[in-house]
C-alpha cells in the first residue's frame, strides 16, 4: 500500500515528519518498506525559460540556447531538441544533476563540457531522461519536454513547479492483509491519528438517494454478489482532475486520464473501494450481474480479449459483458472525452471468486488486490457517494438521474463484550479504565456498559482478544514489561514419531544422503512424467500456480524432480525427505501421514540390494526387528515391477522399495539406475523402538558359515531363512540372505540364494562335529522342500 505524505498532511496538518510517521507505523501497525521522496528524483533540475536560440557553428542539428534559470546571467546550453523555441518553458539539469541518457542505463551526472567546440553548462531534458514520459509523452526521440504551460518562475525547482514534491510511504501489504481498512489513505490517516493520541473525526461521503428515480439492476447471483450499486449521473465532462485527486493517484504511480477515470482511482486509493464509471450512452438495456457463459468473450480496457468461464462474475447489458467486476472494465462502454453521462458502480463480491478469475486470466490489478481482502459492503455506497460528491463540486449543473442498490445482507454493527480484567490478564499489564477507554475512543469504538460497538470499517475485530490486541498495539508493545512466565514443569516424554523422524534423518545424513525440503504440491505434468494420473490426489481450491495444483500423495515425485535438477552437477546423487503427504480416500476422506522416502542413482545394473541394505539398517536403528521384503503383485507405474518389493512389518505393509523403471528415469534425464523406497512413518511408529529384552552375552566364540542353494526362480528367500532359523533355535543366532545369483544359461528357470548363518552356544565351545551335524540338518531341511545345495 502506497500513501501520499502530502495527502496525510492535508488531513492531519500537525503530522510529524515523514520519517517519524514511518517509525510510528512500524512500531504500532505494519512495516514501512520504503519512503520514496519525489524531490530526490529532481535534485538540481529546475524550471527554465529559453531567451535566445543561436545556430551551432559546427553542427546543423544542434542549437546554442541561452536559458534563464533564475541566476544573474543566462545559462548557455547546447541542445539538439527538435521542438526548441524562444520563450519555451523547459526542464534544465544543472551541473551536478543526475539524468538517464535516453531514459536507459545508469544515471549520468551533468558536468561542464564542450559539444562540437561550444561550451555547455547543463542539459535541456527530454521527458524520458527525467522520468516524465507518462506525463509528457514525446512525439519523437529528439523532442524535449515542453513546460510552456507551467506557471512557474525560472529557477524554481522542478519538483515544486510540477507538484512532484511528495514523499510516498510504502507499507508492507503482508502485515495488513487482515486490515482491509488500511488499504486506503483514510485508513492510514485514521491509524496515524490514533497512534498519536488523536481522534480522527471523518464523515464518509453520503448522498441522499431518497427522491432519485430507480435504476433497474438485475442481480441474478445475490448469493455471491451481496451488494451492487449503480448511480446514473448526467452533465459531466472528462476534464483535468484537481490537485487533491492527483496527489492520491500519483502516489500509486497512476497517470491522469481525465476526471472520469481518475475519480474511480481516487475512490480506490483514498477510500479503499474499487468503483467504475460506464459511459451511460453506450449501455444497451439494463445492467445485469451474472455468471459468464462458458466461452463468452470480453474485450477489456487494456485492449485484450479474454475468454471467460462459467465461474467468472460479470457485469453485462443486453449486448454482452461490459466489465469483469473486481478485475477490469470493458472497452465498449469506457468513458471518453465526449462522455457527458455516466453510470457509477460500486459493489461487494465474493472475494474468492474474483481472485480465482484474476489468476486464471493472468490479470493483476490494484482493484483485484483490494477485493481479495474482502472489503466491507458499506464502502460500496460511500465509494459511489464520494465520486458523485466530487463531480458535483466540479460540475454544479450535474444531475443524479437514477439510483439502484441490490443489497442482500445484514449491515448491522459488530458488538464485542468489554472485559478490562481479561485485557490485563492476556497482555500482562495493569491498564487503567481511563487508558483503555481513551484508546478505544481513538479507534472509533464506542462503549455502552459491558458492550463495545465496533465501527464498520474494522471487520477484523470480532472478540475480546482482538480488543486486547488493539489496546496493547496502540499503547505500544514496547511498553509491556517482559516477564518470565510461571509454569509447572514435569518430566518430558518425547513423542515417538518425532524421535523416529530425527533418528531417520540422522541415519541417512550419516550415509551421505542430502536432506531435502520440497514443496507440498504436485501438478499434472509432473505426474504424467511418472506415468501416474491425478486420482487419489487432493486438488487445491485456491491454487498458487499451475505447478502447485494438487497436494502431494507421495514424496517420490518431487524427489525425482530434484534429482533431475541436480543430476548434471553430480552423477551420483542420494536424496531423502521426511515430510507429510496427503491422499484422498474413496469415501472422500482426507488421509494425512508422515512419510520417509529416498532416491539414489547408481552405475550398477542392480541397485535394489544396496537400497534394501540401507532400509534394513535404518529399520534396525528405529528399533524394528520383525520385518521382511515381499515381492509386489502390482507396483506403481514408475517402479520396475520385477525389482520392487513391499516392506512388511509385523504382517502390515508399511512401504515399498525398488528401482525406478528405466523409461521413467529417462523422463527425468537420468540414464543410470535409480533406487527408491518410501515408508509410511505413521504406521511404522506403532512398531518402532521396541522394548529391548535383556539377554546375557555368551562367553563362547561365535561362528558363521555360508550356504548356497539352487531353487526355483519364484522361491522367496525369507521362507528359507525362517526354515533355517527353526532347525536349531538355540544355536542359530541369525540368518541373512546376502546374495542372489541368476543366469539364464547356467540356471534356466532357477536362481542361487546364498545365506550367512551365525551360530553360538551359551554353554560350550562348538566342536566341528556339532557344526557339521547342524549343516547337514539345514541342508536336509532346505533340500526337502526347495532345492539343492550348490
Amino acid at each position: 500500500m502506497k500513501v501520499s505524505y502530502k495527502t496525510l498532511k492535508r488531513y492531519l496538518p500537525d503530522i510529524k515528519p515523514v520519517e517519524e510517521v514511518a517509525q510510528d507505523l512500524i512500531m504500532h501497525t505494519a512495516e514501512v518498506e520504503d519512503i520514496h521522496s519525489q524531490s530526490k528524483d529532481f535534485e538540481n533540475i529546475v524550471f527554465g525559460r529559453i531567451q535566445e536560440i543561436i545556430p551551432h557553428e559546427n553542427a546543423d542539428s544542434l542549437k546554442v540556447c541561452m536559458v534563464d534559470v533564475g541566476e544573474d546571467e543566462l545559462t548557455q546550453i547546447v541542445c539538439g531538441g527538435s521542438n526548441l523555441s524562444v520563450w519555451q518553458g523547459v526542464a534544465v539539469a544543472k551541473i551536478g544533476a543526475s539524468v538517464l541518457w535516453h531514459g536507459q542505463g545508469e544515471p549520468i551526472v551533468m558536468k561542464k563540457t564542450a559539444i562540437r567546440g561550444v561550451e555547455s553548462f547543463g542539459m535541456i531534458c527530454a521527458a524520458e531522461e527525467i522520468g516524465l514520459s507518462e506525463d509528457f509523452p514525446a512525439k519523437d526521440e529528439k523532442e524535449i519536454v515542453d513546460l510552456s504551460s507551467i506557471a512557474a518562475t525560472p529557477g524554481t525547482p522542478l519538483d515544486i513547479a510540477l507538484s512532484k514534491d511528495d514523499a510516498i510511504l510504502e507499507v508492507d501489504n503482508k502485515a495488513i492483509n487482515h486490515r482491509p481498512d488500511m488499504f486506503s489513505h483514510i485508513g492510514v490517516i485514521r491509524e496515524i491519528a490514533a497512534i498519536n493520541g488523536q481522534t480522527f473525526d471523518y464523515e464518509y461521503a453520503h448522498i441522499d438517494t431518497t427522491n432519485i428515480p430507480d435504476l433497474p439492476i438485475d442481480n441474478q447471483i445475490p448469493e455471491v454478489v451481496n451488494r451492487y450499486i449503480g448511480l446514473k449521473m448526467s452533465g459531466v465532462q472528462n476534464t483535468e482532475s484537481p490537485e487533491e485527486i492527483l496527489e492520491v493517484i500519483h502516489s500509486h504511480g497512476v497517470a491522469s486520464k481525465g476526471i472520469l477515470v481518475d475519480i474511480t482511482n481516487y475512490s480506490l486509493y483514498f477510500y479503499g473501494q474499487p468503483t467504475h464509471c460506464f459511459d451511460a450512452d453506450k449501455i444497451v438495456g439494463n445492467i445485469q450481474i451474472r455468471y459468464a457463459r462458458e466461452g463468452e468473450t470480453f474485450v477489456a480496457l487494456n485492449d485484450t480479449s479474454y475468454e471467460l468461464s462459467k465461474d467468472d462474475i460479470v457485469i453485462a447489458d443486453d449486448d454482452g459483458v461490459i466489465a469483469l467486476w473486481g478485475v477490469i472494465g470493458g472497452k465498449r462502454t469506457a468513458v471518453s472525452d465526449t462522455t457527458t453521462s455516466i453510470i457509477i458502480e460500486g459493489a461487494h463480491f465474493n472475494h474468492a471468486i474474483v481472485r480465482n478469475t484474476g489468476k486464471r486470466l493472468g490479470v493483476r490489478t490494484d482493484s483485484l488486490n483490494v477485493f481479495e481482502k474482502d472489503i466491507v459492503p458499506q464502502m460500496a455506497f460511500h465509494g459511489v457517494s464520494l465520486i458523485a460528491t466530487k463531480l458535483r463540486e466540479m460540475f454544479p449543473s450535474a444531475q443524479l438521474e437514477s439510483y439502484g442498490d441490490s443489497l442482500h445482507m445484514n449491515l448491522g454493527p459488530t458488538q464485542v463484550p468489554y472485559d478490562l480484567d481479561y485485557i490485563n490478564q492476556l497482555i500482562g499489564k495493569a491498564y487503567t479504565q481511563d487508558t483503555v477507554e481513551n484508546i478505544l475512543h481513538r479507534l472509533g469504538i464506542s462503549r455502552d456498559g459491558d458492550i463495545l460497538s465496533i465501527p464498520f470499517w474494522r471487520k477484523d475485530i470480532t472478540n475480546k482478544s482482538d480488543i486486547a490486541e488493539e489496546v496493547a498495539r496502540l499503547d505500544g508493545y514496547d511498553q509491556v514489561t517482559a516477564t518470565i512466565p510461571r509454569v509447572n514443569l514435569w518430566a518430558v516424554v518425547q513423542d515417538t514419531s518425532y524421535t523416529m523422524k530425527q533418528t531417520a534423518r540422522d541415519f541417512f545424513v550419516q550415509h551421505g544422503f542430502y536432506d531435502l525440503y520440497t514443496y507440498s504440491f504436485v501438478h499434472a505434468e509432473l505426474m504424467t512424467k511418472l506415468g501416474e494420473d491425478m486420482s487419489g490426489l487432493i486438488e487445491l481450491k485456491n491454487q498458487l500456480s499451475e505447478e502447485q495444483s494438487h497436494m502431494r500423495g507421495s514424496l517420490i515425485p518431487n524427489l525425482l524432480l530434484s534429482l533431475e535438477k541436480n543430476i548434471r552437477d553430480s552423477r551420483h546423487l542420494q536424496l531423502f525427505e521426511v515430510e507429510r503427504v496427503f491422499t484422498l480416500e474413496k469415501d472422500g476422506k482426507i488421509n494425512e501421514y508422515d512419510e520417509l522416502a529416498a532416491v539414489m542413482t547408481s552405475e550398477k545394473q542392480v541397485v535394489y540390494y544396496d537400497m534394501q541394505n540401507l532400509v534394513s539398517e535404518c529399520l534396525h536403528e528405529l528399533g524394528v526387528d520383525n520385518y521382511f521384503f515381499e515381492p509386489v503383485e502390482t507396483a506403481p507405474s514408475y517402479a520396475h515391477r520385477t525389482r520392487s518389493a513391499h516392506i512388511v512389518v509385523r504382517g502390515k505393509i508399511i512401504g515399498i522399495i525398488g528401482e525406478i523403471h528405466p523409461k521413467i528415469a529417462r523422463n527425468f534425464d537420468v540414464h543410470d539406475r535409480i533406487g527408491f523406497f518410501s515408508l509410511n512413518l505413521s504406521l511404522l511408529s506403532e512398531s518402532s523402538f521396541n522394548l529391548i529384552r535383556y539377554k546375557e552375552i555368551s562367553q563362547y566364540q561365535e561362528n558363521n558359515f555360508d550356504l548356497s542353494f539352487v531353487v526355483e526362480k519364484n522361491t522367496k528367500g525369507r521362507e528359507i531363512s525362517l526354515a533355517i532359523s527353526k532347525v536349531n533355535p538355540t544355536l542359530i543366532q541369525k540368518v541373512e540372505l546376502f546374495d542372489i545369483y541368476e543366469d539364464a544359461l547356467r540356471l534356466p528357470g532357477k536362481r542361487s540364494l546364498s545365506f550367512k548363518i551365525w551360530i553360538q552356544s551359551e554353554s560350550e565351545t562348538l566342536s566341528d562335529e556339532v557344526k557339521n551335524t547342524l549343516i547337514q540338518d539345514i541342508v536336509k531341511k532346505v533340500e526337502k522342500k526347495w532345492g539343492i545345495l550348490r
